[in-house]
């Protein structure tokens, strides 16, 4: 086996344990309104970074700006594209040692598993190969979103294929259980063993088949989260911080050999995939509170994911763009200000974007439910 072909292979199947992190690119670059690629992103939110923001704000003609805005923006102003640290706080690194991997392991809820759960973790964390944890990132995203998410991975990969930045493939076959595939050779299989609001356990299997191998190359692993909770307080978002912990069991002990000469590269991949699925968090966040019609017409186009997300995923939006009106209300009570008329977020459909008539409100009785895995099918 080439050192190329190993590299590319470690790299999928480390993407492909941790489902959640595949490439997200978000370079953090500077661009002028005066580049033709920029007339869609003038007035974009702040936090919003380049590589995104023509999948997450509407055009100018979408957007609702008021006459003032219009009359107002400066042709030749640079918009300036925000760092990854004003998006993401990193609290503490990725580690790879003996002692992170003994802490990391006396973490594990194992009793609190079913006897089968445990079994099929414990034969992971026996045979271990890899370990890894990964940085530990604070960032502000609204509670109800992030849990929508982490509930349900498979709309976050939906999202990715509709935005265009990743081939990757994922759907539900189960209560908490899914398939995956990469698109290179690359499939698999997720089973979600344990869950609370502030952790994840994951088991994965993985193969990868290539031309350049003689035979396929499979892998298991074991795949911790971590979550904590900070609610947002008057005019300031919720936060978390979240971490994780990742455990590979190569039944090769020629492919766990290749995989220990490439770690530092690997590591560096999850690392990176790690933070960026983070912005991503963050980013659809101030989606939700800033244009919940792009929400709506993403959802509206998710392909690969139960007819049942898509109104989910609607009324976290909703929720989400409610809180957000609420602490600018409450800001401005603190300031003895008068608060905004608060205005229902207005979806776009089909009409709307093709004619002249006005987008439909929604309804002032609308109440937003939480969602829970319980609607999963059965």
């Amino acid at each position: 086996m080439t050192k190329m072909s190993m590299t590319k292979f470690i790299q999928k199947m480390t993407i492909l344990v941790i489902a959640v992190t595949s490439s997200v690119a978000v370079p953090v670059t500077s661009v002028s309104a005066q580049q033709p690629q920029s007339n869609e992103r003038d007035g974009q939110s702040p936090a919003l970074t380049k590589s995104a923001a023509d999948q997450y704000l509407l055009r100018d003609d979408d957007r609702q700006l008021t006459e003032f805005q219009q009359k107002n923006q400066q042709v030749d102003q640079e918009i300036r594209i925000p760092d990854e640290e004003e998006l993401i706080t990193l609290l503490t690194k990725g580690s790879s040692t003996r002692s992170s991997r003994k802490e990391c392991l006396s973490q594990i809820p194992l009793d609190q598993m079913t006897q089968a759960n445990r079994t099929n973790a414990e034969h992971v964390l026996k045979d271990l190969s890899m370990f890894r944890v990964l940085p530990k990132i604070h960032l502000d995203v609204n509670h109800s979103a992030y849990a929508f998410f982490i509930a349900h991975p498979d709309v976050v990969v939906s999202i990715w294929r509709e935005m265009k930045l990743s081939e990757f493939q994922m759907w539900q076959t189960g209560p908490y259980s899914y398939e995956v595939d990469a698109g290179d050779g690359t499939v698999g299989t997720l089973d979600v063993i344990h869950q609370t609001p502030k952790e994840t356990i994951v088991l994965c299997s993985g193969v990868y088949k290539s031309p350049l191998l003689a035979k396929p190359i499979s892998a298991k692993a074991l795949l911790h989260l971590q979550t904590e909770y900070f609610p947002g307080q008057d005019k300031k978002i919720d936060s978390i911080s979240h971490q994780v912990s990742m455990y590979v069991s190569f039944p090769s002990q020629t492919v766990e050999m290749a995989a220990k000469i490439l770690a530092p590269v690997s590591n560096a991949i999850l690392d990176r995939n790690f933070k960026e699925v983070s912005i991503f968090m963050h980013m659809m966040s101030l989606a939700m509170e800033r244009q919940p019609g792009w929400v709506e017409r993403i959802a509206g186009q998710l392909e690969g994911v139960l007819p049942v997300r898509r109104p989910q995923l609607l009324k976290v939006a909703a929720r989400v763009y409610i809180d957000a009106k609420q602490r600018e209300a409450a800001a401005a009570a603190q300031k003895g200000e008068e608060p905004s008329r608060f205005v229902p977020p207005k979806p776009i459909d089909v009409i709307s974007q093709t004619g002249n008539q006005v987008p439909r409100p929604l309804p002032r009785n609308l109440k937003v439910q939480p969602v829970s895995r319980g609607q999963s099918p059965q």
